[in-house]
Order: C-alpha cells, then structure tokens, then sequence
C-alpha cells in the first residue's frame, strides 16, 4: 500500500480534507462530532501523515482530537505552505484546493510530525471524556424539560 499524505484546512464554517495520491476530497461541518468522525475514518486509512497549516484558530481543535486517536500530523507555517504554492505554480498548473495544497506539500517535503507528550495526551483525553460527560448529562436535562409539566418548567 502506498503511504496516503493528508491535508486539511479547517475553517470557522467547515473542514476540508484531500488525500495524496488517491485524490479523494471531501468537506464537512466544523463541529466537535464531525472532528471526531474526520479523526475516526482518517484513523482507518491509516495516513503516514496529516498537514494542517498553522494559524492558531482553528487548526487547535483538531489537532487535539487528532493527538488523542493517534493520528501522525503536522503543523506548517504559513508561509512555507505559500511559497510551495508559488513554487508549484510554477512549475505545473494544478488546480489544487488549499487542503490538496497541503496534502501535496506534505508528499513532497513530508515535515516532521511534532507529536504531543504523552501527559498532555492523557490531559486531553481526561477532558475529552469529561465534556463528553457534561454534555450527555444536558442532552437529558433538556430532555426532561421539555416533558416536564408547565409549572416545572417555568
């Protein structure tokens, strides 16, 4: 099997993710479940790598999620991810997608992935349980809410 480069842009509305060299290409929402679920199918294709370009928003979240299932990425600068697409544009006429820009940067120059300490993993694991927790606990409180009786609501 050939190693699968993964790049992934991540904005405030959506996700966008394209794969080297299958060319698969797809977007989701920008929503805890939908990083989750992007964490778990990427898992199983199971990439040497996963690029996200590093602009200090966005990108965090996921990288967090992708950290506690095990999932090699690295973060670029910007700037680099500028000059390969100036240097690319060069020398072909690709029409890429910023996520297959940073999946095509991740094939050719493949960074180092940085990976997390293994205390700060368990820290985001422990937390990750806990909002899961948190939030089960609301989905049932509004739940009871909405067939509680009227003076119970108010």
């Amino acid at each position: 099997m050939d190693s699968r480069f993964v790049g992934l842009n991540a904005t405030s509305q959506t996700i966008e993710v394209a794969i080297r060299p299958t060319g698969e290409l797809w977007r989701t929402d920008f929503a805890d479940d939908m990083i989750s679920a992007t964490a778990t199918k990427l898992k199983g294709m199971q990439p040497k790598l996963v690029v996200m370009e590093g602009t200090g928003t966005f990108e965090l979240p996921v990288a967090g999620i992708f950290a506690t299932v095990g999932l090699p990425f690295a973060i670029v600068n910007p700037r680099n991810s500028r000059e390969f697409a100036r240097a690319v544009s060069r020398i072909s006429r690709l029409d890429l997608t910023q996520a297959g820009l940073l999946a095509y940067f991740g094939e050719l120059v493949n960074p180092d992935p940085r990976p997390l300490p293994d205390d700060l993993i368990k820290k985001l694991v422990d937390l990750r349980v806990r909002r899961d927790d948190v939030n089960q606990m609301l989905q049932l409180e509004r739940s009871r809410l909405a067939n509680a009786a009227e003076v119970l609501r108010k």
